[in-house]
């Protein structure tokens, strides 16, 4: 016999933002993140790129074996120094 729902279960998560080894890229001179999309700038940390140290190097290193410009660093997610 199958049961049929309708709606959606409650769903309980301990989710409190960005966990704590994610990282962000900062062009330092101007204080832009790297946009979610993985190409382009934004001001605020709202659709800012966020991923693992791995997953930054992958980006980072992709960018530069295409010969483009990255003026990025890598820093804490919550906007810190890495």
């Amino acid at each position: 016999m199958t049961q049929v729902t309708i709606g959606s279960p409650k769903l309980k998560s301990n989710y409190e933002g960005v966990p704590k080894n994610r990282v962000r890229f900062r062009n330092p001179n101007t204080n832009e993140y790297l946009h979610l999309s993985g190409s382009g700038r934004t001001q605020g940390t709202d659709y800012a790129w966020v991923g693992t140290r791995a997953q930054a190097r992958a980006l980072r290193d992709r960018a530069l074996s295409e010969d483009k410009h990255w003026p990025f660093t890598a820093v804490k997610a919550n906007g810190g120094n890495q």
